[in-house]
């Protein structure tokens, strides 16, 4: 009899051990929660362009801290680990389930290799304490650049079974933003407050770039052949550069008025039209007390030589654009007093169209119904043979 009860209790041991490890594995990461049609506080925001349809632009987003995966009008919370707070998500181009996420409160970014259901978090060992502020990513050398506000960049490359830190660049003022080229052609760029900076050899050194002559405010890359960089300034318009080196302006941008100066405060390129770029555009006028008067967000479908106004006399400066993918003319703004996205051109049809779809499918839309089958077995399982157990 004794024997029989000691056998029974190392049986509901291993069972109890089952449970606790279908439970660990699935610990620490917050429940998967709502569905929402409209982003609201907008951080960040990353299409997967290389799995585009005419009906599914389908894109992550960094909303208030928490990441989201959808289409306009269609959006999903995606589970992260416990107690991180999102600032930033990228998708490699060319593994389009593989997403990193970066972190505002921690010097860590978090890598899914299945479209987000499973996190491996990745910690920067450093002295510094802060948080990530962008992420870029170069598909082609399976490169990933991590802007922080406290410890400059980081660099590193995806060997597939695991992320390497392969370069680490001190900065003395925060990263705002880093941008890279897609397809290999080395145009890497890191912006500050005051600087921008080209990654060179794929951002293993960062050097500041000269003869800018105006405070950058805005960066971008688009991924044409040649691949060309763009950097809006606080009073030069837009410049261009296909080789990191040689900036100018890009010319019938728009003409500044007599007394004023021509900002362009935010700057976005179709990722798969790369002659499609979109430029939000201000005047700024007075000496010391400097004033900003939006004019507009202008688009170009011919890499520059012409342009045409999208939008006239924005009600507030735009800060951010975010162009949806393939549909020229079709951009999302967020500006100086809203971070939900403003549609603007023919993109309040893509609403209208997505407010149409029923459902999206993804990888990490569809990926967690497993493990919480599998703790619901254990637990009835071990539910039952500890019943048993009592009444032998």
């Amino acid at each position: 009899m004794n024997r029989r009860r000691i056998y029974s209790l190392i049986l509901l041991m291993i069972l109890i051990s089952a449970m606790y490890t279908a439970l660990s594995s699935t610990a620490g990461v917050q429940a998967m929660s709502n569905t929402k049609a409209q982003l609201e506080n907008v951080r960040d925001y990353t299409p997967v362009w290389l799995q585009q349809s005419a009906d599914q632009n389908i894109s992550y987003a960094v909303d208030g801290g928490y990441l989201y995966v959808g289409t306009p009008n269609n959006w999903r919370e995606l589970s992260l680990p416990a107690k991180v707070i999102a600032s930033s998500v990228a998708v490699d181009p060319f593994r389009t389930t593989t997403v990193y996420v970066g972190a505002a409160n921690e010097l860590a970014i978090y890598l899914s290799r299945d479209g987000g259901d499973q996190w491996e978090r990745i910690a920067f060992d450093t002295e510094h304490i802060g948080g990530v502020t962008d992420l870029a990513i170069n598909g082609a050398q399976r490169t990933l650049y991590v802007a922080t506000d406290t410890a400059g960049i980081f660099r590193l490359r995806d060997v597939g079974s695991s992320l390497i830190l392969s370069g680490h660049t001190m900065m003395d003022e925060a990263v705002l933003e880093v941008a890279s080229d897609q397809l290999g052609a080395g145009l890497i760029f890191a912006r500050t407050q005051w600087t921008v900076y080209h990654g060179v050899n794929n951002g293993q050194q960062w050097l500041p770039l000269d003869g800018l002559n105006s405070v950058p405010t805005a960066l971008a890359v688009g991924n044409g052949v040649p691949a060309t960089a763009y950097i809006g300034t606080t009073d030069r318009g837009l410049l261009r550069s296909t080789d990191g080196v040689q900036w100018a302006p890009m010319p019938n941008l728009a003409a500044a008025d007599a007394g004023t100066r021509l900002q362009v405060s935010a700057v976005a390129v179709d990722p798969v039209q790369p002659n499609v770029v979109y430029a939000a555009l201000n005047y700024l006028f007075g000496g010391v007390n400097i004033h900003q008067s939006p004019i507009g967000v202008a688009m170009t479908t011919n890499g520059g030589a012409e342009w045409r106004m999208l939008t006239e006399k924005n009600d507030a400066a735009v800060v951010t654009l975010l162009p949806v993918v393939g549909e020229t003319g079709a951009v999302f703004a967020l500006t100086t007093q809203s971070r939900t996205p403003l549609a603007l051109g023919s993109a309040a049809e893509v609403v209208a169209t997505a407010s149409a779809a029923t459902s999206i499918t993804t990888p990490a839309l569809s990926s967690n119904s497993e493990p919480m089958w599998m703790i619901t077995f254990v637990s009835w399982l071990v539910a039952a043979v500890a019943a048993a157990l009592l009444m032998w």
